[in-house]
This record gives structure tokens, C-alpha cells and sequence, in this order.
């Protein structure tokens, strides 16, 4: 006899299991995920990425765009995270995007950082804004320039239409 079993998450729930999974695959320390993770939860941020640098430029990065206000029209619903494809409960998406940073990364010797962005009304107070930015652990500036103009590919999640994967390209 065989047993299946489905387990049913909140859309919030997924969002921020996504962006562990992500950031975990791609080499991101324990303490900077779970502050990223916090923020997502608090829905501070609306992009989280990760990116691979090499000779001070960025050549490789991938990030995970959240639509809040999507989100928002979904909330009702729940998501099943064992659909075709999805491993531990990681979109495949996710994971391959993941995965390219990494091997490429691994390949040439080089660390995977990572960035965020928050959402337009935190960045436009300038009292909330870098206290957010300390508590999430990003004070410095912005990722380095690209080496070129960035080939990009943009990805909807599967089920999960509030988020979408992307992929720049710049090598």
C-alpha cells in the first residue's frame, strides 16, 4: 500500500520558504537569510537577489520579484507545495536559478552575495529607511555595476503569480 501525502501552506508561508530555499542554494549564510526572511515576512522588501562578481563587476545574478499587491488579491488562497517539480518545497525555478549561481561561482573561485530592495514607502521615508536597512543587515551601498548590459529573463512561479524569478546575464 502507498501513502501521499499534501500539505497546504499559506501564500506567505511559500514566499518566504521560496526565498530561504533560494538564498540556502546559492550559498547564503544562515544569519543574513533569516534577517532577509524576517524582513519578507514583514513585507519590507519587494525583490531579494543573490549575484556573482568578478573583477568588480557583476556578471551573473538572480532574484525573486514580489508583487505584494498581488499577493494581497490572493491572500484567501492556499498552495500546495507538492506539485510537479518541486523539491523540499522549492520551486524548480528557483532551485535552477540558484544552482547556475553557485556551479558558476564555484567554477571560477568566486562568493555569491546578495541584495535586496524594499518596498517604495520604505525607501522613501527617510527615518524608517535605514534602520530597516540595518536591521535586514544591508547598510552599504548598492550591488557593483554590471560588466555589460545584462541579458534578462523573467520567470513567473508556478502557482504563485505575485512572485517571479529573474535571471540577468552579463557574462
Amino acid at each position: 500500500m502507498t501513502y501521499t501525502y499534501t500539505y497546504t501552506y499559506t501564500r506567505t508561508s511559500v514566499l518566504l520558504d521560496q526565498v530561504d530555499l533560494f538564498y540556502q542554494a546559492a550559498g547564503i549564510g544562515e544569519d543574513a537569510r533569516k534577517r532577509v526572511v524576517d524582513a519578507v515576512n514583514e513585507r519590507w522588501l519587494e525583490q531579494v537577489g543573490a549575484y556573482v562578481e568578478e573583477d568588480g563587476e557583476r556578471v551573473l545574478e538572480g532574484a525573486l520579484e514580489i508583487s505584494w499587491k498581488a499577493h494581497s488579491d490572493h491572500a484567501e488562497l492556499t498552495i500546495s507545495t507538492d506539485l510537479a517539480g518541486w523539491e523540499g518545497g522549492a520551486a524548480p525555478e528557483l532551485v535552477i536559478l540558484a544552482k547556475r549561481l553557485r556551479e558558476y561561482a564555484d567554477s571560477k573561485k568566486l562568493a555569491v552575495h546578495f541584495w535586496v530592495l524594499f518596498t517604495e514607502k520604505i525607501r522613501n521615508d527617510p527615518e524608517i529607511y535605514p534602520s530597516r536597512k540595518k536591521t535586514v543587515g544591508v547598510d552599504g551601498g548598492p550591488p557593483p555595476p554590471w560588466r555589460k548590459t545584462p541579458q534578462e529573463r523573467r520567470i513567473p512561479l508556478q502557482d504563485l503569480p505575485e512572485a517571479h524569478v529573474v535571471l540577468r546575464d552579463a557574462r
